[in-house]
């Protein structure tokens, strides 16, 4: 499975360019894992409102 140390490296650069990172419920993730979600302002809350409809507790 995936690892936090599998996307940091990614997580880091989407955050040092302005972006957003969460998992798919739209909370801020201090490391980032396996449920991800990430992009600039306008595609992160895109696909975050797309998700949250489909998402289980």
């Amino acid at each position: 499975g995936l690892k936090p140390w599998d996307s940091a490296a990614g997580c880091l650069l989407v955050r040092e360019a302005g972006g957003f990172v969460s998992d798919y419920r739209g909370r801020s993730l201090p490391i980032c894992d396996a449920e991800v979600l990430a992009g600039n302002d306008a595609l992160h809350s895109r696909l975050h409102k797309l998700l949250a409809g489909s998402l289980r507790d």
